[in-house]
């Protein structure tokens, strides 16, 4: 599969989930991570997928799939564990103008959730291009010892220093460049990486006060 790897501000997007089941739930979870509420069509759901329904009050429809339902989506999952209802969610969706999502059939997917790592701010994703999911997934696992907690605290830490570095040198692009290039280092990193969070913080003080 050619793909073009994208990250999607799924909070923005109306999303439609059609299904109730395991699939169904983590396709959901993933979305909630993300910031997305997206709305979901299933007869019955899953105890896991209740929960996370009356947890996030997402909109839940508990009846049968209907064509119309694909009306005004960004993106569709469809993700039942029947073909034939995964197939006319698909034509549907794609007939509406919206990318669609196929849980059992990956090559009649507009798109595919590659398998990521998430730790706040930081995001990554692997993907073989269907060509094999567990490695995907072992490839993730190998990645659990850098992407840690602490490199997503310091990610969401530089996140709040942007502004006052942008305040501090409004009209001079190139002195707020030379302070990010001076702060995030091989050495920032491995302290991000250990969770060493007050000597980050202490790299971050040191950098906005050469100023």
């Amino acid at each position: 599969m050619s793909a073009y790897p994208v990250m999607l501000d799924v909070a923005r997007l109306r999303v439609l989930v059609v299904g109730g089941g395991a699939v169904a739930a983590r396709k959901v979870a993933s979305l909630v991570d993300a910031g997305g509420a997206p709305v979901i069509v299933a007869p019955e759901v899953s105890e896991e997928l209740r929960a996370a329904v009356q947890a996030h009050e997402l909109t839940w429809f508990p009846r049968a799939y209907r064509s119309v339902d694909v009306e005004g989506f960004h993106l569709v999952f469809a993700a039942t564990n029947a073909a034939e209802v995964n197939a006319a969610v698909a034509d549907d969706a794609r007939r509406a103008g919206s990318l669609v999502s196929r849980a059992d059939e990956g090559g009649e997917s507009d798109f595919q959730v590659p398998s990521h790592l998430r730790r706040e701010q930081v995001v990554v994703a692997i993907s073989t291009g269907g060509a094999s999911p567990l490695l995907a997934r072992r490839i993730g696992e190998r990645l659990d010892d850098v992407v840690t907690a602490g490199l997503g605290r310091a990610a969401g830490r530089l996140a709040e220093a942007r502004a006052d570095v942008q305040a501090r040198w409004a009209g001079d692009e190139g002195r707020r460049r030379a302070f990010w290039f001076s702060l995030i280092t091989p050495e920032f990193l491995d302290l991000a990486i250990q969770g060493r969070d007050d000597e980050v913080e202490r790299a971050i003080a040191r950098c906005l006060s050469q100023s």
